[in-house]
């Protein structure tokens, strides 16, 4: 069913299709050990390799690769699996305090990657700061104790404009919330002041409407 070599990696480990995400790419879990993607958009896949690898060299909290192979017009990126909960997690959603306290953890997390050369631009932004590219709640992972444990979707990650990432984690901050209240409070710890105007720039109309979940 898979490649030879990716057989041996996870042979009688028990797997499931996982739908959520890009319908294009197939996606395997297998149990808490690997995801497997398979996809015939080799950028994509390269990309995400490559910036996982540059997040492990900057001992950041990740996923680690295992394998990157094509074979038959597919491409297969098989990484380990990261264990834990995303911020949309019931315990995050149902305690507000919690989830913005764990959210000022993982943005000095990334302002920390501003002291990296990373050779990675992000799409649709210009700037010199580290952004993930999708910093949406669903893309955040911490564990028990919610210490970090890694980033999902990494595709569009590299330097850019830290607002581009800001301005996406609000937006799904206030989305699974059902409130503004606590967009002022991260920003307030955060010692941040609202920006409008880069709001208004990155988030589209249709998700400002709340018509796209995240």
């Amino acid at each position: 069913m898979f490649p030879k070599e990716i057989e041996e990696i996870v042979k009688n480990i028990k797997y499931t299709i996982d739908n959520i995400g890009r319908s294009e790419d197939e996606v395997y879990v297998f149990e808490d050990k690997y995801i497997l993607k398979i996809s015939r958009d080799r950028k994509r896949l390269i990309d995400e390799k490559e910036r996982i690898d540059f997040l492990c060299k900057c001992n950041i909290p990740s996923s680690q690769s295992i394998c990157y192979l094509e074979e038959d017009g597919k491409c297969y990126y098989l990484r380990s699996y990261i264990k834990g909960y995303s911020l949309i997690d019931k315990r995050f959603i149902e305690n507000p305090e919690l989830l913005i306290d764990v959210l000022v953890n993982i943005i000095e997390i990334l302002r920390s990657l501003d002291n990296y050369n990373c050779p990675f631009k992000s799409k649709d932004n210009i700037g010199n700061n580290f952004v993930h590219g999708d910093l949406c709640l669903l893309n955040i992972y911490v564990d028990d104790n919610n210490d970090f444990t890694g980033f999902i979707d990494l595709d569009n990650s590299g330097l850019g404009d830290k607002w581009y990432d800001y301005s996406w984690l609000l937006w799904s901050l206030e989305y699974n919330l059902k409130t503004k209240k606590y967009n002022k409070i991260l920003l307030d710890k955060l010692q941040l002041t609202y920006n409008q105007k880069k709001y208004e720039e990155y988030i589209p109309e249709e998700y400002r409407k709340n018509n796209s979940p995240i």
